[in-house]
């Protein structure tokens, strides 16, 4: 059953929202992509762990998620945006 764009685009800005939103409140703890559709599809949002991956790439190229490889495993966390530090002068 076919749906009209501005459904495609919600539906999908709204996921990416949540997702952020969730790892932004828990900043102090990495989450695997297994983890993260499980706390999606508690609240309501099917989603497949391709998609999660995709989302949580785009939001690691925009410096809001950090990802790290540990024990061969992804795990993904909120990166805290620090304000911008100017460098200091060399005399």
């Amino acid at each position: 059953m076919p749906i009209t764009s501005t459904d495609f685009e919600k539906s999908s800005r709204e996921t990416s929202a949540l997702l952020v939103e969730f790892l932004r409140f828990n900043f102090h703890i990495a989450y695997t992509v297994d983890d993260l559709v499980e706390m999606l599809a508690s609240k309501g949002r099917k989603v497949k762990a391709e998609e999660v991956e995709r989302l949580l790439l785009s939001r690691e190229y925009g410096g809001r998620v950090e990802a790290k490889i540990v024990d061969g495993v992804p795990y993904y966390k909120y990166s805290r945006i620090r304000g911008f530090v100017p460098m200091k002068k060399s005399r």
